[in-house]
Protein backbone atom coordinates (compact mmCIF):
# COMPACT_ATOMS: atom_id res chain seq x y z
CA UNK A 1 0.00 0.00 0.00
CA UNK A 2 1.47 2.96 -0.70
CA UNK A 3 1.78 6.55 1.00
CA UNK A 4 -1.55 8.03 1.47
CA UNK A 5 -3.20 4.70 0.93
CA UNK A 6 -6.43 3.49 3.44
CA UNK A 7 -7.47 -0.05 3.86
CA UNK A 8 -11.19 -1.10 6.21
CA UNK A 9 -11.68 -4.47 5.95
CA UNK A 10 -14.68 -6.47 7.64
CA UNK A 11 -13.83 -3.48 10.64
CA UNK A 12 -16.43 -3.73 13.24
CA UNK A 13 -16.94 -1.67 16.80
CA UNK A 14 -18.80 -2.59 19.66
CA UNK A 15 -19.71 0.18 22.23
CA UNK A 16 -20.80 -0.83 26.33
CA UNK A 17 -23.82 0.99 27.27
CA UNK A 18 -23.59 0.94 31.40
CA UNK A 19 -27.27 1.04 32.70
CA UNK A 20 -27.60 2.65 36.66
CA UNK A 21 -23.88 3.24 36.35
CA UNK A 22 -23.35 3.88 40.32
CA UNK A 23 -22.32 7.63 40.88
CA UNK A 24 -20.93 6.87 44.29
CA UNK A 25 -18.32 4.78 46.45
CA UNK A 26 -21.44 3.17 48.46
CA UNK A 27 -23.26 2.38 45.20
CA UNK A 28 -20.17 1.30 43.21
CA UNK A 29 -20.02 -2.13 45.76
CA UNK A 30 -23.11 -2.45 46.37
CA UNK A 31 -23.56 -2.92 42.46
CA UNK A 32 -20.82 -5.04 42.68
CA UNK A 33 -22.39 -7.32 45.45
CA UNK A 34 -25.78 -7.51 44.22
CA UNK A 35 -25.11 -7.13 40.57
CA UNK A 36 -27.12 -3.92 39.73
CA UNK A 37 -25.21 -2.90 36.82
CA UNK A 38 -26.63 -3.45 33.45
CA UNK A 39 -24.75 -3.52 30.63
CA UNK A 40 -25.58 -3.24 26.75
CA UNK A 41 -23.43 -3.75 23.50
CA UNK A 42 -24.25 -1.44 21.17
CA UNK A 43 -23.02 -1.81 17.32
CA UNK A 44 -21.65 1.46 15.84
CA UNK A 45 -20.05 -0.35 12.64
CA UNK A 46 -20.94 -3.47 11.91
CA UNK A 47 -18.36 -5.48 8.75
CA UNK A 48 -16.90 -2.41 7.14
CA UNK A 49 -15.09 -2.64 4.62
CA UNK A 50 -13.63 -0.19 1.82
CA UNK A 51 -10.27 1.17 0.04
CA UNK A 52 -9.56 4.06 -0.49
CA UNK A 53 -6.13 4.93 -2.75
CA UNK A 54 -3.84 7.95 -2.51
CA UNK A 55 -4.93 11.04 -3.94
CA UNK A 56 -8.80 10.35 -3.01
CA UNK A 57 -10.86 12.74 -1.66
CA UNK A 58 -13.58 10.89 -0.03
CA UNK A 59 -17.13 12.11 1.42
CA UNK A 60 -18.99 9.94 4.22
CA UNK A 61 -22.36 11.07 4.58
CA UNK A 62 -25.09 9.10 6.37
CA UNK A 63 -28.12 10.67 9.29
CA UNK A 64 -27.40 11.16 12.75
CA UNK A 65 -25.63 7.56 14.38
CA UNK A 66 -24.85 6.16 11.21
CA UNK A 67 -21.03 5.25 11.84
CA UNK A 68 -19.42 8.38 10.40
CA UNK A 69 -17.16 9.98 13.07
CA UNK A 70 -17.18 6.23 14.52
CA UNK A 71 -15.29 5.35 10.86
CA UNK A 72 -12.70 8.33 11.20
CA UNK A 73 -11.94 8.09 14.95
CA UNK A 74 -11.24 4.44 13.58
CA UNK A 75 -8.98 5.70 10.69
CA UNK A 76 -6.89 8.09 12.94
CA UNK A 77 -6.11 5.73 15.80
CA UNK A 78 -8.43 7.10 18.78
CA UNK A 79 -10.68 3.75 18.70
CA UNK A 80 -9.86 0.27 18.27
CA UNK A 81 -12.19 -2.27 15.94
CA UNK A 82 -13.75 -5.29 18.05
CA UNK A 83 -12.67 -6.85 15.19
CA UNK A 84 -11.47 -6.23 11.55
CA UNK A 85 -8.53 -4.91 11.06
CA UNK A 86 -7.73 -1.04 9.54
CA UNK A 87 -4.45 0.35 8.42
CA UNK A 88 -3.03 3.44 6.49
CA UNK A 89 0.39 4.48 5.41
CA UNK A 90 1.74 8.16 5.97
CA UNK A 91 1.47 10.86 8.22
CA UNK A 92 -2.54 11.67 9.32
CA UNK A 93 -3.77 15.20 10.21
CA UNK A 94 -7.02 15.01 11.56
CA UNK A 95 -9.43 17.47 12.48
CA UNK A 96 -12.60 15.82 14.39
CA UNK A 97 -13.91 17.73 17.23
CA UNK A 98 -13.35 20.83 18.63
CA UNK A 99 -10.37 21.36 20.57
CA UNK A 100 -9.41 17.93 20.79
CA UNK A 101 -5.96 17.36 21.26
CA UNK A 102 -5.66 20.65 22.77
CA UNK A 103 -4.58 21.29 26.25
CA UNK A 104 -6.74 24.20 28.06
CA UNK A 105 -4.50 25.80 30.32
CA UNK A 106 -1.65 25.91 27.62
CA UNK A 107 -1.48 28.74 25.25
CA UNK A 108 -2.03 28.72 21.55
CA UNK A 109 1.99 28.45 20.79
CA UNK A 110 2.18 25.92 23.43
CA UNK A 111 -0.64 23.56 22.07
CA UNK A 112 0.76 24.12 18.47
CA UNK A 113 3.92 22.77 19.88
CA UNK A 114 2.60 19.97 21.38
CA UNK A 115 0.56 18.71 18.59
CA UNK A 116 3.55 18.90 16.16
CA UNK A 117 5.59 16.44 18.72
CA UNK A 118 3.04 14.72 18.57
CA UNK A 119 2.82 14.39 15.23
CA UNK A 120 6.49 13.72 14.44
CA UNK A 121 7.78 16.95 13.86
CA UNK A 122 10.90 18.95 16.12
CA UNK A 123 10.98 22.14 17.50
CA UNK A 124 13.06 23.66 14.93
CA UNK A 125 10.64 22.37 12.44
CA UNK A 126 7.36 24.08 14.10
CA UNK A 127 9.24 27.21 14.97
CA UNK A 128 9.06 27.53 11.02
CA UNK A 129 5.89 27.21 10.65
CA UNK A 130 3.72 28.43 13.95
CA UNK A 131 3.39 32.07 12.11
CA UNK A 132 2.42 30.81 9.14
CA UNK A 133 -0.30 29.04 10.97
CA UNK A 134 -1.14 32.18 13.03
CA UNK A 135 -1.43 33.83 10.11
CA UNK A 136 -3.74 31.87 8.12
CA UNK A 137 -6.07 30.85 11.44
CA UNK A 138 -5.86 34.94 11.79
CA UNK A 139 -4.79 34.30 15.49
CA UNK A 140 -1.76 36.20 15.60
CA UNK A 141 -2.96 38.00 18.37
CA UNK A 142 -3.96 35.37 20.34
CA UNK A 143 -1.32 33.00 19.93
CA UNK A 144 -0.35 33.96 23.84
CA UNK A 145 -3.40 33.74 25.28
CA UNK A 146 -4.57 29.86 27.24
CA UNK A 147 -6.91 28.27 24.62
CA UNK A 148 -9.50 27.68 27.15
CA UNK A 149 -10.35 32.04 26.04
CA UNK A 150 -11.06 30.62 22.41
CA UNK A 151 -14.75 30.70 20.77
CA UNK A 152 -15.76 27.49 18.98
CA UNK A 153 -14.28 29.59 15.84
CA UNK A 154 -11.13 30.46 17.36
CA UNK A 155 -10.40 26.84 17.62
CA UNK A 156 -11.66 25.81 14.86
CA UNK A 157 -9.31 27.85 12.92
CA UNK A 158 -6.33 26.78 14.94
CA UNK A 159 -6.88 23.27 14.35
CA UNK A 160 -7.79 23.52 10.91
CA UNK A 161 -4.67 25.66 10.22
CA UNK A 162 -2.74 23.08 12.22
CA UNK A 163 -3.94 19.81 10.79
CA UNK A 164 -3.59 20.94 7.34
CA UNK A 165 0.54 23.21 8.11
CA UNK A 166 1.74 19.72 9.08
CA UNK A 167 1.75 18.18 5.32
CA UNK A 168 0.08 15.21 5.85
CA UNK A 169 -0.51 12.65 3.67
CA UNK A 170 -4.01 12.29 4.76
CA UNK A 171 -6.45 14.57 6.04
CA UNK A 172 -9.66 13.51 7.79
CA UNK A 173 -11.88 16.12 8.40
CA UNK A 174 -15.25 15.74 10.78
CA UNK A 175 -18.06 18.54 10.31
CA UNK A 176 -16.40 21.17 12.25
CA UNK A 177 -15.98 23.95 9.03
CA UNK A 178 -19.42 24.45 9.79
CA UNK A 179 -18.14 26.51 12.80
CA UNK A 180 -16.28 28.85 10.73
CA UNK A 181 -17.45 32.13 9.09
CA UNK A 182 -18.02 32.21 5.28
CA UNK A 183 -14.72 33.76 4.93
CA UNK A 184 -12.65 31.40 6.43
CA UNK A 185 -14.63 28.40 5.12
CA UNK A 186 -14.38 29.69 1.43
CA UNK A 187 -10.38 30.18 2.36
CA UNK A 188 -10.46 26.14 3.77
CA UNK A 189 -11.81 24.92 0.97
CA UNK A 190 -8.96 26.92 -0.90
CA UNK A 191 -6.84 25.04 1.45
CA UNK A 192 -8.14 21.68 0.45
CA UNK A 193 -7.69 22.21 -3.02
CA UNK A 194 -4.33 22.83 -2.82
CA UNK A 195 -3.64 19.51 -0.94
CA UNK A 196 -5.94 17.80 -3.90
CA UNK A 197 -3.25 19.42 -6.22
CA UNK A 198 -0.78 17.53 -4.26
CA UNK A 199 -2.68 14.36 -4.60
CA UNK A 200 -3.14 14.37 -1.05
CA UNK A 201 -5.93 11.82 0.34
CA UNK A 202 -9.10 13.41 2.23
CA UNK A 203 -11.41 11.30 3.81
CA UNK A 204 -14.86 14.48 4.68
CA UNK A 205 -17.67 13.73 6.90
CA UNK A 206 -20.42 16.28 6.38
CA UNK A 207 -24.32 16.72 6.39
CA UNK A 208 -23.77 19.75 3.98
CA UNK A 209 -24.21 17.74 0.50
CA UNK A 210 -23.34 21.07 -1.43
CA UNK A 211 -20.00 20.84 0.27
CA UNK A 212 -19.70 17.13 -0.08
CA UNK A 213 -20.02 17.26 -3.99
CA UNK A 214 -17.96 20.47 -4.07
CA UNK A 215 -15.27 18.26 -2.66
CA UNK A 216 -15.12 15.00 -3.63
CA UNK A 217 -15.65 12.75 -6.39
CA UNK A 218 -16.50 9.49 -4.07
CA UNK A 219 -18.49 9.01 -1.23
CA UNK A 220 -19.35 6.22 0.76
CA UNK A 221 -23.14 5.91 2.48
CA UNK A 222 -23.40 4.60 6.16
CA UNK A 223 -26.41 3.64 7.49
CA UNK A 224 -26.85 1.98 10.87
CA UNK A 225 -23.35 1.21 10.67
CA UNK A 226 -23.32 -0.38 7.63
CA UNK A 227 -21.91 1.04 3.83
CA UNK A 228 -24.95 0.96 2.05
CA UNK A 229 -23.78 2.66 -0.85
CA UNK A 230 -19.92 3.31 -2.01
CA UNK A 231 -19.63 4.84 -5.51
CA UNK A 232 -19.21 8.39 -7.76
CA UNK A 233 -20.23 11.21 -5.58
CA UNK A 234 -23.64 12.20 -7.59
CA UNK A 235 -24.39 8.76 -8.05
CA UNK A 236 -24.72 8.35 -3.83
CA UNK A 237 -26.15 11.93 -3.33
CA UNK A 238 -28.51 11.38 -5.74
CA UNK A 239 -29.93 7.46 -4.15
CA UNK A 240 -29.60 9.55 -0.63
CA UNK A 241 -31.31 12.70 -1.18
CA UNK A 242 -34.13 10.01 -3.20
CA UNK A 243 -34.31 8.09 -0.37
CA UNK A 244 -34.06 10.86 2.53
CA UNK A 245 -36.88 12.66 0.21
CA UNK A 246 -39.51 9.88 0.21
CA UNK A 247 -39.60 9.91 4.11
CA UNK A 248 -42.34 11.14 5.89
CA UNK A 249 -40.34 13.21 8.79
CA UNK A 250 -40.34 16.96 6.86
CA UNK A 251 -40.09 19.11 9.68
CA UNK A 252 -43.45 21.83 9.05
CA UNK A 253 -46.64 22.68 9.63
CA UNK A 254 -47.96 21.45 6.63
CA UNK A 255 -48.27 17.53 6.43
CA UNK A 256 -47.29 15.42 3.60
CA UNK A 257 -49.99 14.31 1.36
CA UNK A 258 -50.20 11.53 -1.45
CA UNK A 259 -52.91 10.31 -3.73
CA UNK A 260 -54.11 9.35 -7.13
CA UNK A 261 -55.03 6.53 -9.13
CA UNK A 262 -51.31 5.38 -9.27
CA UNK A 263 -52.13 4.02 -13.18
CA UNK A 264 -49.29 6.84 -13.82
CA UNK A 265 -46.86 7.32 -11.12
CA UNK A 266 -43.59 9.49 -10.12
CA UNK A 267 -41.08 6.29 -9.41
CA UNK A 268 -38.30 9.35 -8.14
CA UNK A 269 -38.01 12.61 -7.98
CA UNK A 270 -34.40 14.33 -7.34
CA UNK A 271 -33.95 18.45 -6.73
CA UNK A 272 -30.45 19.45 -8.44
CA UNK A 273 -28.31 22.39 -9.53
CA UNK A 274 -28.48 23.60 -13.03
CA UNK A 275 -24.63 21.67 -13.18
CA UNK A 276 -26.83 18.41 -12.39
CA UNK A 277 -25.02 18.54 -8.31
CA UNK A 278 -28.10 17.26 -6.11
CA UNK A 279 -29.37 19.79 -3.92
CA UNK A 280 -31.75 21.37 -1.85
CA UNK A 281 -30.45 24.76 -1.69
CA UNK A 282 -30.49 27.15 -4.48
CA UNK A 283 -29.39 30.64 -4.51
CA UNK A 284 -30.40 33.55 -6.69
CA UNK A 285 -30.34 33.02 -9.97
CA UNK A 286 -29.94 29.57 -10.29
CA UNK A 287 -32.27 27.50 -11.69
CA UNK A 288 -34.38 24.81 -9.53
CA UNK A 289 -34.05 21.31 -11.88
CA UNK A 290 -36.61 18.80 -10.44
CA UNK A 291 -35.75 15.45 -12.23
CA UNK A 292 -38.25 12.95 -12.33
CA UNK A 293 -38.72 9.28 -13.78
CA UNK A 294 -42.02 8.27 -14.23
CA UNK A 295 -43.51 5.21 -15.05
CA UNK A 296 -46.89 3.82 -16.18
CA UNK A 297 -48.06 0.36 -15.80
CA UNK A 298 -50.74 1.03 -18.63
CA UNK A 299 -50.31 -1.10 -21.43
CA UNK A 300 -50.13 0.98 -24.16
CA UNK A 301 -48.86 4.43 -25.04
CA UNK A 302 -50.11 7.02 -22.35
CA UNK A 303 -50.58 10.70 -23.91
CA UNK A 304 -51.61 14.48 -22.66
CA UNK A 305 -49.77 13.86 -19.37
CA UNK A 306 -49.78 17.10 -17.65
CA UNK A 307 -46.61 17.53 -15.34
CA UNK A 308 -47.00 20.42 -12.40
CA UNK A 309 -45.61 21.61 -9.38
CA UNK A 310 -46.27 23.83 -6.92
CA UNK A 311 -44.18 25.40 -4.15
CA UNK A 312 -45.63 26.47 -1.03
CA UNK A 313 -44.79 28.07 2.60
CA UNK A 314 -44.21 26.12 5.29
CA UNK A 315 -47.53 26.47 6.84
CA UNK A 316 -49.19 24.50 3.80
CA UNK A 317 -49.58 28.48 1.73
CA UNK A 318 -49.36 27.77 -1.62
CA UNK A 319 -46.98 30.67 -3.28
CA UNK A 320 -46.62 29.22 -7.09
CA UNK A 321 -47.17 26.82 -9.11
CA UNK A 322 -47.35 25.55 -12.74
CA UNK A 323 -47.40 22.68 -15.30
CA UNK A 324 -46.63 22.17 -18.84
CA UNK A 325 -49.67 22.81 -20.47
CA UNK A 326 -50.68 26.15 -18.96
CA UNK A 327 -47.11 27.07 -20.16
CA UNK A 328 -47.59 25.49 -23.38
CA UNK A 329 -45.16 23.17 -23.11
CA UNK A 330 -45.22 19.67 -24.65
CA UNK A 331 -46.80 17.07 -22.75
CA UNK A 332 -46.02 13.99 -21.54
CA UNK A 333 -46.45 10.62 -24.15
CA UNK A 334 -44.59 7.73 -23.18
CA UNK A 335 -44.88 3.57 -22.84
CA UNK A 336 -43.10 2.00 -19.64
CA UNK A 337 -41.35 4.31 -17.80
CA UNK A 338 -39.49 8.02 -19.03
CA UNK A 339 -36.91 10.37 -17.77
CA UNK A 340 -38.72 14.07 -17.30
CA UNK A 341 -37.45 17.24 -16.03
CA UNK A 342 -38.67 20.64 -15.05
CA UNK A 343 -36.26 24.00 -14.72
CA UNK A 344 -37.99 26.47 -12.25
CA UNK A 345 -36.28 29.91 -12.78
CA UNK A 346 -38.01 31.77 -9.35
CA UNK A 347 -37.08 35.48 -8.31
CA UNK A 348 -36.55 35.31 -4.71
CA UNK A 349 -38.29 37.68 -2.99
CA UNK A 350 -38.55 36.33 0.03
CA UNK A 351 -35.59 34.06 1.02
CA UNK A 352 -37.21 30.93 3.31
CA UNK A 353 -37.71 27.20 2.91
CA UNK A 354 -40.49 26.19 1.15
CA UNK A 355 -42.45 22.78 0.28
CA UNK A 356 -41.95 21.66 -3.24
CA UNK A 357 -44.95 19.90 -4.34
CA UNK A 358 -45.19 17.80 -7.58
CA UNK A 359 -48.47 16.30 -9.73
CA UNK A 360 -49.10 13.89 -12.94
CA UNK A 361 -52.64 14.47 -14.25
CA UNK A 362 -54.97 14.38 -17.83
CA UNK A 363 -57.16 17.02 -17.22
CA UNK A 364 -59.55 15.59 -20.68
CA UNK A 365 -60.30 12.41 -18.76
CA UNK A 366 -60.45 15.06 -15.12
CA UNK A 367 -58.18 11.90 -13.67
CA UNK A 368 -55.63 12.63 -11.21
CA UNK A 369 -52.50 9.90 -11.51
CA UNK A 370 -50.42 10.93 -9.05
CA UNK A 371 -50.24 13.80 -6.42
CA UNK A 372 -47.37 14.45 -4.30
CA UNK A 373 -48.02 17.91 -2.01
CA UNK A 374 -45.68 19.44 0.41
CA UNK A 375 -42.92 16.22 -0.58
CA UNK A 376 -39.54 17.99 -1.13
CA UNK A 377 -37.97 20.36 1.15
CA UNK A 378 -36.17 23.31 -0.35
CA UNK A 379 -34.52 26.58 0.79
CA UNK A 380 -33.90 29.46 -1.29
CA UNK A 381 -31.14 32.11 -0.50
CA UNK A 382 -30.98 35.76 -1.63
CA UNK A 383 -27.84 37.37 -1.88
CA UNK A 384 -26.20 39.42 1.21
CA UNK A 385 -27.36 43.07 1.32
CA UNK A 386 -24.92 45.70 2.62
CA UNK A 387 -26.13 46.72 4.73
CA UNK A 388 -28.41 44.29 5.58
CA UNK A 389 -30.39 46.80 7.85
CA UNK A 390 -31.25 50.67 7.37
CA UNK A 391 -31.93 52.45 10.42
CA UNK A 392 -35.73 54.95 10.09
CA UNK A 393 -35.92 55.77 13.56
CA UNK A 394 -34.89 55.23 16.77
CA UNK A 395 -36.54 56.85 20.04
CA UNK A 396 -35.30 57.48 23.22
CA UNK A 397 -37.53 58.31 26.54
CA UNK A 398 -37.44 58.82 29.95
CA UNK A 399 -40.59 58.12 32.52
Amino acid sequence: MKSGGIRMKNVTLDYRLYHDRAVTLRETMLNFFNRKTRIEHFRALDDVSFNIEPGESVAVIGSNGAGKSTTLKILAGIYKPTSGTSGSVGRIASLLDLGVGFHPDLTGEENLMLNGALLGLNRNEMRKIVPQIADFAQLERFMDTPVKYYSNGMFMRLGFSLATAVDPDILLIDEVLAVGDVGFQNRCYERISEFQGKGRTIIFVSHDLEAVSRLCERAIWLHDGRIKMDGAAGDVLSKYLETAGKKKDITASATQKEWGSREVWFDSVILRRADGVPSTTFRRGEKIVVDAVIKSRLPSIVDNVVFGFSIHRMDGETVIGSNNLEMNQPLLSFSGSVGARIEIDLSIAEPGTYLLGVALTDPKANLDYHWQEFFYSLTLLEERKDPPLRLNEAIWTQE
